[in-house]
């Protein structure tokens, strides 16, 4: 099979590799498509991954062959994959937090530890397995990994209809978060985002005003338009001033959610935390009911993918892909792994 290796230095190379049977309790699956998470640019930018590791983490595809003892899954049956293979056991999986999981790094798929979806076929555990319908075509099935992230931290909030919210960056994730808001009922509903490309992407799924920031600073065309300021801001940024400016924008006593993924340091004002009584909460990952979520609302089609894919691609480029994505005017860009 053809695989993507990540070699030192963060370059891609595609090499063939033996295909890997299925052992007791895994399913050997044909990978489809596998979506570039903006975190796997982070690992590779930053030099966190051990070189000769294969990522990739949002992915559909097939069941192709079962190991050991493992029943209901027949060959050619669609499938995504939630990347994590949690224990269960550790105090944050009793206390219903597998996402935190103790021992996640050593059980999680395409984070550089186990191979992941960047390769015509990987092995995974039954408990990764989310069974799709075949009206949901595999390209669409691709994002429900990030989709199910944006819905974990959207959950946070206990957002309703009659709430004010401002969402900063309009990526992958930030219209994700934004789909998930508008499901529950928010209207009063702003994206502050830069780039042209992304903020017209914002308009297309009915953003109340997509604010430019190098226009007009969040913090004072909120409140001139709607009169006070946002009950939550959620943070798809991920700069290292997107939590101050947080911080700054949202009203007294209200809540800030981190999703944009930051690995060097941020800053932010403390005292104007404490004045306002600020809350923040950072979200990692999800939970098996926000994989259930995230896949009604792609098969009912809440949430159009049109807007969130910018690009297909086959296997052989992902070094391309990877490149464009540092660039201005894109989205997400899936790898077809059938593709060569």
């Amino acid at each position: 099979m053809k695989a993507a290796l990540v070699r030192s230095g963060g370059s891609f190379e595609i090499i063939d590799l033996p295909l890997p049977p299925p052992g007791p309790g895994e399913v050997l699956i044909k990978v489809a498509y596998c979506g570039i998470c903006g975190s796997d640019i982070h690992l590779i930018d930053t030099g966190l991954l051990p070189s000769d590791c294969v990522i990739g983490h949002e992915i559909s595809g097939w069941v192709e062959a079962c190991g050991e003892g493992v029943k209901g899954w027949p060959r050619g049956t669609p499938v995504v994959i939630l990347p994590m293979d949690s224990c269960y056991k550790c105090r944050p999986c009793q206390a219903g937090h597998p996402q935190i999981c103790s021992n996640g790094i050593h059980r999680s798929y395409g984070l550089g530890v186990n191979s992941g979806g960047f390769s015509e076929y990987m092995l995974v555990k039954t408990s990764m397995l989310f069974r799709i319908p075949e009206i949901l075509d595999l390209k669409t099935a691709a994002l429900t990994e990030p989709l199910a992230v944006a819905i974990h931290g959207i959950n946070m909030l206990g957002a309703k209809g009659g709430d004010l919210a401002l969402v900063l960056g309009a990526g992958p994730i930030g219209i994700f978060s934004a789909y998930a808001l508008k499901t529950r009922g928010v209207s009063d509903l702003y994206v502050s985002e830069p780039d042209g490309y992304r903020a017209g992407k914002a308009r297309e799924i009915g953003i109340k005003a997509v604010i430019d920031p190098a226009e007009n600073m969040p913090g004072s065309f909120i409140p001139k338009q709607a009169g006070r300021a946002p009950d939550f801001v959620v943070d798809c940024a991920g700069t290292e001033s997107s939590l101050n400016e947080a911080t700054s924008v949202v009203a007294p006593r209200g809540l800030v959610v981190v999703l944009g993924v930051m690995i060097g340091q941020a800053w932010l004002m403390p005292l104007l935390c404490f004045a306002k009584e600020v809350r923040i909460f950072f979200s990692f990952g999800y939970h098996r009911r926000d994989y259930d979520e995230a896949l009604d609302l792609l098969i009912k089609n809440i949430v159009d993918p049109r807007v969130a894919i910018s690009e297909v691609l086959p296997l052989k480029d992902i070094g391309k892909a990877f490149q464009k994505l540092h660039e201005p005017g894109q989205m997400k860009i899936l790898i077809d792994c059938q593709a060569g």
